[in-house]
Order: C-alpha cells, then sequence, then structure tokens
C-alpha cells in the first residue's frame, strides 16, 4: 500500500553524472530559448521604431520649412 514510502536505492555515480548532464543541457536549451524570445522581441521592437521615424520623416520633408524664410544665405 505504501511502497512509495520505501526507501529506494542510492544511484550510481554514473547515474549521476548522466543526471547532472541532462540538467545542464536543460539549462542552456532554456537560456538559448529566453535568449531568443528576447532577441526577436527587440528586433521587432526596432523595426516598428524605425518604420515609425521613416514615417516622421517623410511627413516632416513634406511640411513648409519657415525656418528657411529666416536664413539669410541662399540656398
Amino acid at each position: 500500500m505504501f511502497e512509495y514510502l520505501r526507501p529506494r536505492s542510492l544511484p550510481t555515480s554514473q547515474e549521476v553524472i548522466e543526471y547532472l548532464e541532462l540538467h545542464q543541457a536543460a539549462q542552456e536549451f532554456r537560456l538559448e530559448l529566453e535568449h531568443r524570445a528576447s532577441l526577436e522581441e527587440y528586433c521587432q521592437w526596432y523595426y516598428q521604431v524605425a518604420a515609425e521615424n521613416q514615417r516622421d520623416l517623410e511627413h516632416m520633408r513634406s511640411e513648409l520649412n519657415l525656418l528657411r524664410l529666416f536664413n539669410r544665405r541662399p540656398v
């Protein structure tokens, strides 16, 4: 009935090494996924800001430049 409470035999040193290697590989994989996700998020933000800046630049180029009227140098 309570077999799960019975103490298990101790793992061999090879089993411990395999477990630790598997755990390390899983940690490295998780960190790589997090890094890629944050890089993708940053790239999306960067492209969005770049597109907004391009739109603002085109809008500013199409506006009348009033400061040009006060510039005394010939263009």
